[in-house]
Parts: structure tokens; C-alpha cells; sequence
């Protein structure tokens, strides 16, 4: 990912709070005499820890195995916005509008039911809060399952956030941006809209 200053976000309460409310994101992994490998994957992170669970068979849980150091990317694509809708005779200010935080992480790997269960317990309470299910335990009803999963735990080394939320460029450009998308009204258009323009205040 390009580190552009145009684009940079330090405040930490936007940058957790963008984390927060994404519902997956994408460990990669690189075995030491192969091609990186990519999962998307549901997550639950606190403080500099990102805890996730995958298939023991899965090549990114196997990579990790082999090799530790992996990057989750969390990312939120938001449209794709025309050049002519910033400068009509500059093609290259067309982009891809998008907000992402990628966490360079050092793994642990762990295949223990009674660990992979306490993590999927936690990603239940995560993503289904109140929800009513069977006790995620090692026994009868999920222990096959369980058998088949490991843990992940990431543990944060350093991090990169880009939001490019709109052109560079004063904010009723952004603005601007915001309303050809919502004339445009392609799938996803008002949602991006929403995002550039509060973005642009």
C-alpha cells in the first residue's frame, strides 16, 4: 500500500473505531519456499493483539506455522470516482475511493481445542451479541469441529493507515465527489457518498 501523505489518518479513535466495525479481514501469510497465501477471516482485536481462528488445513494457518511474521489487512472499498467529476482533461484523477489499516504481526498458532473454542466464543460475543447458542466447548456437539480448527494470535509490530476518502483537495471538492456519486447511484454509491462526506467536514 503507497504511503501518501494526502492520505494519512493519526487520530487513533477513527483509526480503532474504522477497525471495529469491519466484520473481516484478510491475514497473509508466506510459507518459507512458496507464494504468499490470503484467507479472509473474522477477527477480534484488543489492544495490539488481533485473535482469529482457520481451518488447520488451510494454506495461510500452515504458511503461519512455517513462518510467523504475517499482515492483516482490515479494508473497506468505497467506489470508484471519475476523473472528469475532478479535472475534465485529466484522466489520471480518476481513483478508487477506500479506507484500510494494514497490521504488519508476528503469529502465534495454536490447535488446541480448549483454546480454538475460547476464541470462537469470543468472536460469537463479538459479531452476535445476546445471541442465544449451545456453550462453545470441547465436548460432544462441537469437538469435531473444533479438532479441524487452530488459533492465530496476532501481535501487532508496526501499522500503515490510508484513507482515501475523496480527491486531494479542498472539501467542497470532496463534497462534489460525493454528489456525482449519488447521482451516479451505482451499487454502493450512497454508502461511499456518505463516507467521503463525512470525511470532507
Amino acid at each position: 500500500m503507497y504511503r501518501s501523505e494526502r492520505y494519512l489518518v493519526e487520530d487513533e479513535t477513527t483509526i480503532e473505531a474504522f477497525v471495529a466495525g469491519q466484520r473481516h479481514g484478510q491475514l497473509i501469510a508466506t510459507p518459507p519456499d512458496g507464494f504468499p497465501q490470503v484467507s479472509f477471516l473474522p477477527f477480534v482485536k484488543q489492544g495490539e493483539t488481533i485473535e482469529l481462528h482457520a481451518v488447520q488445513e488451510d494454506p495461510v494457518f500452515r504458511a503461519l506455522q512455517a513462518n510467523p511474521y504475517a499482515t492483516f489487512l482490515v479494508s473497506d472499498f468505497l467506489a470508484f470516482s471519475r476523473h472528469d467529476w475532478v479535472d475534465p482533461a485529466d484522466a489520471g484523477r480518476a481513483t478508487l475511493n477506500f479506507r484500510a489499516v494494514q497490521y504488519f504481526c508476528a503469529a502465534e498458532t495454536c490447535t488446541d481445542p480448549a483454546e480454538v473454542a475460547r476464541t470462537l466464543a469470543a468472536l460469537v460475543r463479538t459479531y452476535e451479541p445476546g445471541a442465544s447458542y449451545t456453550p462453545i466447548e470441547d465436548g460432544t456437539f462441537y469437538g469435531p469441529r473444533l479438532r479441524r480448527l487452530g488459533v492465530a494470535r496476532l501481535k501487532i509490530l508496526r501499522r500503515e493507515v490510508k484513507f482515501k476518502t475523496g480527491p486531494a483537495g479542498p472539501a467542497e471538492l470532496r463534497r462534489h465527489v460525493a454528489a456525482q456519486l449519488r447521482e451516479r447511484g451505482e451499487p454502493g454509491d450512497a454508502r461511499a457518498a456518505e463516507v467521503i462526506e463525512h470525511y470532507a467536514r
